[in-house]
C-alpha cells in the first residue's frame, strides 16, 4: 500500500485536477450562455433578407445586449455562400451547401405558400386547382439572377413563371399585397397580414434552413455565441415557420 504522504498528494493533485476541470466548464458556459461582456471585435452574419430580418436580427440584437463591444454586420440576400475569407463568419442558407471548407447543422425547416390579398381575389377569382393557376400572374424570384436551386421555381410549381419578379422576397410581399398577383412567399412573412392563402394541401413547399460556419471560424468564441443565438431564436419561433 502507499504510504499516507503518497495518498494525500494523489487527492490533492486529483482534486486541482477537478477545480481546474469545473473552471473550464464555467467558462464554456458563460461563453455559450452569454453572460459575460468580454467578447469583442466584428462578426459578419450572412442570411437571406426574410429570415435574416425576422429571425437573425432579434438573435444579434439580443447577443450585443450581453456584448456591447461585439460589433455585428448582417449582410441579407438570398444567394449562395461566398466562401472568401471577408465573405461571413456563421450564414443562414436556403438548401444545404455541399463544401469540406464548411461545418453545418440543419436549423430548421420552413415552408413558403401562395397567397393573394382579398382585392385580387375579388377581382380575378380564387384557384381552385394547381393547373388553375396558369390562368394568374405569379410573384416569385428573378429566375435568371437565382442562385438557390431550392428556390427554382420551376421544381415546384412546373411551367409557371413569374409576371413579378424581384431578388427582394420584401418586394414579393409588398407587391402580392398590392394586388399585382399571387406570391410564393414564407409564411413566417404572411402571417401578421391580411393576405389569403391559397391550396395549403396541394402546394405546401417546404425547404430547410442551414448555419454553415468555415472551419477555421468554428472555434471562435464569437461564433459560437451567434450560432447558439440563432438556434434560440428558431426553437422559440418554430410556430411560425412550420405553421399547423
Amino acid at each position: 500500500m502507499p504510504p499516507p504522504a503518497q495518498k494525500e498528494i494523489g487527492r490533492a493533485i486529483s482534486d486541482s485536477a477537478r477545480v481546474i476541470e469545473e473552471a473550464i466548464d464555467r467558462v464554456v458556459d458563460t461563453v455559450e450562455g452569454q453572460d459575460s461582456p468580454s467578447l469583442h471585435g466584428t462578426v459578419r452574419v450572412s442570411a437571406p433578407d426574410g429570415f435574416g430580418t425576422a429571425f437573425a436580427t432579434p438573435a444579434l440584437v439580443r447577443v450585443r445586449r450581453h456584448h456591447p463591444r461585439l460589433q455585428v454586420e448582417l449582410i441579407t440576400a438570398t444567394r449562395q455562400l461566398a466562401l472568401r475569407p471577408s465573405g461571413f463568419d456563421p450564414a443562414v442558407v436556403i438548401g444545404v451547401p455541399s463544401s469540406s471548407r464548411l461545418v453545418t447543422e440543419h436549423l430548421t425547416d420552413y415552408t413558403l405558400g401562395l397567397c393573394a390579398c382579398d382585392d385580387y381575389l375579388a377581382k380575378y377569382g380564387r384557384p381552385k386547382s394547381p393547373a388553375e393557376l396558369r390562368e394568374h400572374p405569379l410573384i416569385f424570384y428573378i429566375e435568371s439572377m437565382l442562385q438557390v436551386g431550392d428556390l427554382d421555381i420551376e421544381r415546384h410549381l412546373p411551367g409557371m413563371t413569374p409576371a413579378f419578379s424581384s431578388t427582394n422576397v420584401f418586394a414579393q410581399l409588398e407587391a402580392t399585397r398590392q394586388g399585382s398577383g399571387i406570391g410564393v412567399l414564407p409564411a413566417f412573412l404572411t402571417q401578421r397580414t391580411q393576405l389569403r392563402r391559397l391550396l395549403p394541401d396541394e402546394i405546401d413547399i417546404r425547404l430547410p434552413i442551414t448555419l454553415a460556419v468555415r472551419r477555421e471560424a468554428v472555434t471562435h468564441a464569437a461564433v459560437r455565441v451567434l450560432w447558439a443565438a440563432l438556434r434560440q431564436e428558431v426553437a422559440e419561433r418554430a410556430d411560425e415557420l412550420l405553421p399547423e
